[in-house]
């Protein structure tokens, strides 16, 4: 189990960063690169299905272990996570955020995160 000041990651300052999200290639696509030693930590995201329905998912890596279940909005419609302070995932350490989609469909939003 982890100590709160791992969880919060109390001795470090930590800077919220932001990413456009731009997908349209079925499988993998990199949402934030991989940062040596640091794990990104989700902190609020909105996201758009501009075409037609696919199934997204957020993954640790390209391929990786699934963060999240996969999610089908239907076409126009958006999937949200508000501000949460603690994060709702993180990948592990040295590790890209990947969105993998269902089928080549564009998928369009912004993401909040900071590298833990």
């Amino acid at each position: 189990m982890s100590s709160q000041a791992d969880f919060q990651d109390f001795r470090d300052v930590q800077l919220v960063k932001r990413a456009a999200i731009d997908a349209a290639s079925s499988g993998n696509n990199t949402l934030v690169a991989a940062v040596t030693g640091k794990k990104i930590r989700v902190l609020a995201l909105t996201v758009t299905m501009t075409g037609t329905a696919v199934t997204i998912r957020f993954e640790d890596g390209a391929g990786g272990t699934a963060l999240t279940g996969q999610m089908q909005p239907t076409q126009g419609q958006t999937v949200t996570l508000p501000f949460n302070p603690v994060g709702w995932f993180e990948t592990s350490a040295a590790t890209l955020l990947n969105l993998e989609l269902g089928g080549a469909q564009s998928v369009d939003g912004v993401l909040v995160y900071i590298e833990a």
